[in-house]
């Protein structure tokens, strides 16, 4: 989901806030989202039971996030890929394995790929770079609907961007907060769907913390999210190669 996007349609005012005079347009939408997305860097623990094929795998993995560009996942469980794991920058990305013993840098494109064959992408794991990169046009803006209300988004990636999907709808609650987001390809079929659960609140944060992704074919995936942080004080030095290979 760390893709270039340009939300083309957008379904708003559906259940408007109180007081409300005239409804949001795309880019106001899109900032209440990525405010209650959390702070400038995020840290977290994250428990993840995949079914693929009828078969279920259980990782448990770290991650640290800051900003919308920068996002370090390292692999805690299982016993055989612990040490693994992940790094972002910008546009960049790399992996690691304790068996290579060096990081490989890998396309641009994996950032919005499953990290093990099915469930979440990177993006999926680092809130901070969910929303990254996208612009905000709103072409159709309809009426308000029936309750709990909330707003959908449908979002287009540019020519430019390395992603295969052919859009995302996104669904957000009256509170900003994320609810679902449908994945589409090309042809317009669904890819997969991401569904979020109720959220907790950590301060000012309203956070998210099991997310259920499944994929077309029936594959799934449960993210849960324990233990997060937010404003931890980390700085741009923290995400390396050298941290990703050493883990210092």
């Amino acid at each position: 989901m760390s893709v270039l996007v340009a939300i083309l349609v957008i379904v708003t005012s559906v259940g408007a806030v109180s007081g409300q005079e005239e409804p949001l347009d795309a880019e106001a939408i899109l900032e209440r989202v990525r405010a209650t997305l959390g702070a400038e860097s995020f840290h977290a623990r994250v428990e993840l039971e995949i079914t693929i094929s009828g078969t279920t795998y259980r990782y448990l993995m770290e991650v640290w996030t800051l900003g919308e560009d920068r996002a370090l996942v390292r692999i805690l469980e299982p016993e055989v890929d612990a040490g693994s794991g992940y790094l972002q920058v910008g546009d960049d990305l790399w992996y690691y394995s304790p068996t290579v013993g060096t990081a490989v840098a890998l396309p641009a494109i994996g950032l919005t790929q499953a990290l093990f064959g099915a469930g979440p992408s990177l993006g999926d794991l680092a809130p901070g770079t969910l929303f990254r990169d996208f612009d905000a046009h709103a072409e159709a803006i309809l009426g308000p609907t029936d309750e709990p209300g909330g707003y959908l988004l449908t979002l287009v990636p540019r020519p430019e961007a390395p992603v295969v999907y052919g859009k995302l709808e996104v669904t957000v609650t009256a509170d900003y907060v994320l609810s679902e987001i449908v994945y589409y390809d090309q042809r317009g079929g669904v890819v997969r769907a991401v569904t979020f659960g109720e959220p907790l609140r950590v301060g000012d944060v309203l956070f998210p913390t099991e997310v259920v992704v499944v994929d077309a074919n029936g594959d799934r995936a449960i993210q849960r999210i324990l233990d997060p942080e937010f404003e931890i004080g980390l700085d741009a030095s923290f995400f390396t190669v050298e941290r990703l290979e050493g883990g210092k």
